[in-house]
């Protein structure tokens, strides 16, 4: 059995003025509370009692008021968090920096000047973060979003707009012991969903009086066929209210429209496809998914790609589209297989510098989004997923499969993927142990890792990191041709 969220975006629909001026109040009130919660807790208020004074001072009823210090809390958390990520990755930077200049390579004085003037700006950035960790601080945080607060110093924009951008939320969390969501709730009647909202008034027995504005849950139909295209939301979402669990709702306002994000538990499924018998190794690309099957003894099956190259170029709506399309064709090949998949446990940090043509196609390499929709649509396929650690799965495929199998590179680290996910060594073959390591002795006394790094670095020596130059060249450095 797995769990996993999900969040579906609605709309809210033809709402009164009346309802417009409600939810634009509660939306002021409610991150008025958040900001005043933010400071309070930078000056080290008990959670308990800030709830109370939120409670009292908002007129907010004691879930909402919950609900704005968590808020303000998890701002905090994440900040913090940055921060630890932030200095550990310009610690990185700096380490590779200084490497490159005690190392024995003659640099030009040139380049020398500019390595020495780029270990002093990343020096002061991680002093700049190192500070906040050392006063269990955080950085300046603009609510409104730091763009929005320059165009409104600089005037480019009104009070009213800056206001807006500044008061437009509410968020509540779900609870299963009051059907769902006590504050933001969907309820359907006479086969119309609506959002029934908690208002700032109150009754004479004070309780929230509370307002229905109609909702437009998602479901997006065939024109050619009328059946749901992509996953069914709606139907999901119904099926979710009818057994009554909790679920999250956030409502925003932008460009004078109110959207709604609900996030809900997709329903538990069964695993009905393993990888028992065999299983396909994902690797994942710029643009696209390489795929190698292998049975249970790690024997090689067959080898495919599945390649976008618009996922290097395109808008984020599009990309998007393009990512839930390459989890589709996996998901189908794999039932058509009725196995299982194997992907790389990724976890890509900006702790290396890179040249710009190189950082612009990382930024836009969206593995995360990739990953997470392929993950999604596994479990409620029912296939099963297994993680596996992704150190040297390139080089291993590159130098002991590629060449045998006719295979890419990518399909060379699918492979590795998928036979380590049945958990098979790597040994390193007799004619690469013969060919390029010295001392065979102390070689064989290393872990497999490293020596896969020993024989990696002793073929980059001879033909550099470009994978093609070692397919082309393999047969001369190993001395199987003259």
């Amino acid at each position: 059995m797995r769990i996993v969220k999900i969040t579906m975006k609605a709309i809210l629909i033809n709402e009164t003025d009346e309802q417009k001026q409600i939810i634009n109040n509660l939306m002021v009130v409610f991150c008025t509370a958040i900001r005043y919660s933010f400071k309070r807790l930078l000056e080290n208020i008990k959670i308990s009692d800030l709830e109370k004074a939120v409670y009292k001072k908002y007129n907010l009823n004691i879930r909402q008021a919950k609900d704005a210090v968590e808020s303000a809390r998890q701002t905090i958390l994440s900040q913090k968090e940055l921060v630890k990520m932030n200095y550990e990755n310009y610690c990185n930077k700096i380490k590779a920096i200084e490497k490159i200049l005690n190392s024995k390579k003659k640099i030009s004085d040139k380049k020398r000047n500019a390595l020495i003037s780029k270990l002093d700006k990343r020096q002061r950035k991680a002093n700049y973060f190192k500070n906040f960790i050392d006063t269990n601080t955080i950085p300046s945080v603009t609510f409104g979003t730091k763009e929005i607060f320059i165009k409104r110093c600089k005037g480019l924009i009104s009070k009213e707009e800056w206001n807006s951008c500044r008061n437009n939320r509410i968020y509540s969390r779900g609870d299963k012991t009051k059907s769902g969501n006590p504050n933001l709730r969907v309820i359907i009647k006479n086969g119309m969903s609506y959002l029934e909202i908690s208002t700032l008034e109150k009754t004479s027995t004070n309780r929230a009086i509370k307002i229905q504005v109609p909702i437009y849950l998602p479901q997006k139909l065939s024109r050619k066929t009328g059946k749901v295209n992509g996953t069914n939301y709606r139907e999901l979402f119904l099926n979710h209210l009818i057994t009554g669990e909790a679920y999250q709702v956030e409502l925003l306002k932008r460009d004078g429209k109110y959207y709604c994000h609900i996030t809900f538990e997709l329903p538990k499924t069964e695993v009905v496809y393993t990888g028992h018998n065999r299983v396909i190794g994902i690797d994942t690309n710029p643009d696209g998914f390489a795929l190698t099957m292998i049975d249970n003894k790690g024997n090689y099956k067959w080898h495919t790609y599945l390649k976008q190259h618009e996922l290097l170029y395109a808008r984020t709506n599009r990309r998007e589209n393009l990512c839930g399309e390459l989890a589709k064709q996996v998901i189908l090949i794999a039932k058509t297989y009725q196995c299982g998949i194997a992907i790389e446990d990724l976890k890509f940090k900006n702790d290396k510098d890179v040249h710009s043509k190189f950082a612009r196609v990382k930024h836009q390499f969206i593995y995360s989004k990739l990953l997470t929709m392929l993950y999604s649509a596994c479990v409620k396929e029912g296939i099963e997923t297994l993680k596996v650690k992704p150190q040297f799965t390139s080089k291993i495929g590159l130098y002991k499969y590629c060449h045998q199998y006719g295979m890419g590179v990518h399909n060379g680290a699918a492979m590795v993927i998928a036979r380590r996910s049945y958990k098979l060594k790597e040994r390193v073959p007799k004619i690469l142990k013969d060919k390029l390591v010295n001392d065979l002795y102390k070689f064989n006394k290393k872990n497999e890792w490293s020596k896969w790094n020993e024989i990696n670095k002793n073929i980059k020596g001879k033909v550099g990191e470009n994978p093609d130059l070692w397919l082309v060249n393999r047969k001369k450095i190993l001395g199987l041709v003259s």
